[in-house]
């Protein structure tokens, strides 16, 4: 791979060190690199350039605008969202729709927009580009480790604080690539499957990179995470919830395992992560349409990297106020009938995590755990919905964990002690086998949801060798036309996500393997419609929704 290509030019911020460069962003980034004589000085490198954006939605000239989605896309591709299919007018910020149209449908091509022309090249690539970017800038601090000097023992312990962050960073980048690009991982063909190619070095090197194989990625994933682990074994409390400390560590030290179905390792760091921090946030019985769970004050978070507006996506103006201008518009996308459905009545998460009570007039199920509110429009974001640990998750990760070892007691234990701050009068879990796995499984997907993990779930359940699990979704995708001074919808086509369906990897960007042709491709089908209804046959029969069901 020419890495001054295929990486989307990210790695000239390293050759601007070596020669003159005409952009000015580089430029300044070269003089900042330059600058970084002292530990404090790389550590302001690593959260300005190691950490990934933070999101921005908001109104300008009554022009709706995001910034930094970040990796939402993960929330469309699985059956947490149904397309809002409303008999009349277009749902609001239709653009959206348009945009994950070749992703909520699991189209071959995912640079083509719905009428199948290759518009969406830049965001197609994207999300490679994105995670590239920031390794990129990961490996340039860890290389500029030697060449910062220390005058004290408070220096030394920053500097090593700043290489353990850099490295667990790192780890979550090729997390998130090979999950995307590679098949998930299967003990027995881990080391024979393509994932993708890793860089390591700082320096600037005009050749192709060959995918590495998704045991490979993993491997270094792991030393990644090793180094973190020794260069933070004494950060029990970062100052805040964007620097990493060893309880987030040991949280996603627990999901790879997980992904590698390394039970014994996956419980124990699991259990090492709640021995860190087992505080678990009330939310039986909330009450609030104000709050929203996963925010920096929230001592259940524990880490987050950036931030997107996802909540937004799909819902850009709720909570507003009723007048003659700004009435709620409908959302392009909405929680589906699947998802709510896994929410028992009493279950305080119906309410903090999902809503049907954004505003007056729209009264179906919308995201709500990251402030996505009217009043927040024009506020950055400082919470992610992708990249964010939660003690949560490991009382998850050790349940599951345990149930797959056979310790269903032990499972149970876990499960229960989260239940029962979720749930008012919780009725105590005591399955065992097959049973408690699914029941576990439906937990992790009503705990998690819409925050990057049920699609990569999907996946590593499929080659679960003990509990293999498989899924069939159905999403839709309808079409408007404008008429009569108004958009009307003219048919909905319904995509089928089938068992161990190709399109569970995306295929490397096009701008790529395009360049490289040596970097391959992954095999996703062609999928068109199974079905089409026309708007006039769901008004005659009645059927307005359709949903994302198991």
């Amino acid at each position: 791979m020419n890495i001054r290509y295929s990486f989307h030019l990210l790695s000239l911020a390293l050759l601007m060190l070596l020669s003159s460069c005409q952009s000015d962003f580089l430029k300044e980034y070269s003089q900042d690199m330059s600058r970084a004589q002292t530990p404090t000085d790389l550590n302001e490198l690593m959260m300005g350039d190691c950490l990934l954006p933070l999101g921005l939605a908001s109104i300008h000239d009554s022009y709706y605008s995001i910034e930094n989605a970040n990796y939402a896309v993960l929330h469309f591709m699985s059956d947490e969202l149904q397309e809002n299919i409303s008999a009349s007018g277009r749902p609001d910020i239709l653009r959206e729709s348009e945009t994950y149209f070749p992703y909520f449908c699991w189209q071959q091509d995912v640079f083509r927009n719905y009428k199948g022309s290759s518009t969406m090249t830049s965001d197609e690539a994207n999300y490679w580009d994105l995670a590239y970017e920031k390794i990129d800038r990961c490996n340039m601090v860890i290389s500029a480790e030697s060449d910062v000097t220390c005058d004290n023992d408070d220096d030394r312990v920053l500097l090593r604080h700043v290489m353990g962050e850099t490295h667990f960073l790192r780890a979550t980048y090729y997390y998130m690539l090979v999950n995307l690009y590679g098949k998930p991982y299967a003990p027995q063909t881990a080391a024979s499957t393509p994932g993708v190619p890793i860089k390591l070095s700082a320096k600037v090197e005009d050749k192709e990179f060959p995918r590495a194989s998704v045991a490979k990625v993993y491997q270094q994933i792991l030393a990644d995470l090793d180094e973190a682990e020794k260069d933070l074994s004494d950060v029990t409390q970062p100052e805040n919830i964007y620097h990493v400390g060893l309880d987030a560590v040991y949280i996603f030290r627990s999901r790879v395992a997980m992904y590698m179905q390394d039970w014994t390792q996956a419980a124990d760091y699991a259990s090492k992560a709640l021995q860190q921090n087992n505080y678990l946030q009330t939310v039986a019985g909330w009450t609030s349409n104000t709050e929203y769970p996963i925010s920096s004050s929230n001592k259940e978070v524990v880490f987050s990297n950036g931030a997107s507006c996802f909540g937004n996506l799909v819902f850009a103006y709720p909570q507003r106020k009723t007048n003659a201008w700004s009435d709620p518009y409908s959302p392009a996308f909405e929680v589906s009938d699947h998802l709510v459905s896994l929410f028992s009545a009493n279950d305080g998460r119906r309410k903090a995590y999902i809503t049907n009570e954004d505003d007056m007039n729209y009264h179906r199920w919308s995201y709500h755990k990251i402030n996505n509110s009217y009043k927040h429009l024009g506020v950055y974001n400082t919470v992610s919905d992708v990249f964010s640990l939660r003690t949560a998750e490991a009382y998850l990760n050790l349940a599951e964990a345990d149930a797959e070892l056979g310790k269903d007691a032990e499972a149970c234990q876990y499960l229960n002690k989260l239940r029962n701050s979720r749930i008012q009068d919780n009725t105590s879990v005591s399955l065992s086998g097959k049973e408690l796995i699914t029941f576990i499984r439906e937990e992790r997907e009503r705990e998690l949801c819409f925050e990057g993990h049920r699609w990569f779930d999907l996946r590593r359940y499929s080659v679960d060798t003990k509990y293999p699990q498989t899924t069939t979704i159905e999403h839709t995708f309808s079409t408007y036309t404008y008429a009569d001074y108004e958009d009307k919808r003219q048919e909905t086509r319904y995509y089928r996500l089938l068992p161990n369906d190709d399109a569970y990897t995306l295929d490397i960007p096009y701008s790529v393997r395009n360049f490289q042709k040596s970097i391959g491709s992954n095999s996703r089908p062609t999928r068109q419609p199974f079905k089409t209804v026309a708007a006039s046959e769901d008004e005659d029969s009645g059927d307005e929704d359709s949903g994302s069901n198991q």
